[in-house]
């Protein structure tokens, strides 16, 4: 079902800390600006990867998932997607849809700005925002299918979840991965809104720089995980490079990174 209009319960947020409530907020560009440098560009493959990860949500039985914010940038036509929430909806999820403008990216910048501006405008002006506690926030063309065991293994309460990793070589350094995290209402508004402003040509560039340099000062505190407690896999298609994410190499590094969590959950892969 679409969103009807609703209002937030007093205190909620205060008397749920111990079992966070969730709203997942699917990401979407069906139409890319010029510059993005994507070569899954064509808008009519993009919207059906977008319908294809909608239907996967809308059935998906864990409640990470029960509550979904719908974010698209490019004031592309959202009909189809608003048609699947009505008439292919088994479980009756509440599914709000926000046309966000702003898909233009800055010189200097790549399209992790035109992500975070998305999120900045869209979260402000959404209704089951106030009806939760957490956001998720999942690339709105790909499924995580461990996204619901990821939360269950991680300890209540907890402020933020995102798998940061060392980068591979000849790269140095680290980053995180934004393709799905999770965060209180609460740390986004303190942390991460408006941080878009930082991103430039050089050392924060790409968007997985500018989580990893905001959310980095908060290892070790509690309730603050920058390791996810098992691998969460996308499945679909890269945006950047149209390749699947089902090739022998990324089946590698997802076993490696696997033993990796259980022998070594210290060391970042």
């Amino acid at each position: 079902m679409t969103l009807m209009a609703s209002r937030e319960i007093p205190g909620q947020l205060g008397a749920i800390a111990q079992a966070p409530t969730y709203l997942l907020v699917m990401t979407a560009t069906i139409v890319p600006a010029a510059g993005a440098g994507v070569k899954r560009a064509d808008p009519e493959v993009r919207l059906e990867d977008y319908k294809q990860a909608l239907r996967f949500w809308l059935k998906y039985e864990h409640p990470c998932a029960d509550r979904i914010l719908l974010l698209e940038n490019s004031g592309a036509d959202l009909a189809d997607l608003r048609a699947i929430a009505d008439s292919e909806n088994p479980r009756g999820k509440r599914v709000e849809f926000l046309s966000v403008p702003g898909n233009q990216i800055p010189a200097g910048s790549n399209y992790g700005y035109t992500e975070m501006q998305m999120l900045d405008e869209g979260l402000a002006q959404s209704e089951l925002r106030r009806q939760t506690t957490h956001m998720i926030k999942v690339t709105g063309r790909l499924i995580f299918p461990a996204l619901g065991k990821a939360l269950d293994r991680t300890p209540k309460p907890f402020e933020l979840l995102v798998d940061c990793r060392k980068l591979g070589f000849p790269r140095s350094g680290f980053d995180a991965s934004v393709q799905v995290f999770s965060c209180s209402h609460a740390f986004y508004d303190r942390v991460l809104r408006d941080s878009k402003r930082e991103m430039n040509s050089t050392d924060v560039r790409l968007l997985e720089h500018l989580i990893y340099r905001k959310v980095a000062p908060f290892q070790g505190q509690p309730g603050m995980y920058l390791r996810f407690p098992c691998n969460v896999e996308p499945v679909g298609y890269s945006g950047f490079k149209a390749k699947s994410y089902n090739t022998l190499g990324a089946r590698i590094t997802r076993v490696v990174r696997a033993i990796v969590r259980v022998v070594a959950p210290a060391y970042w892969f």
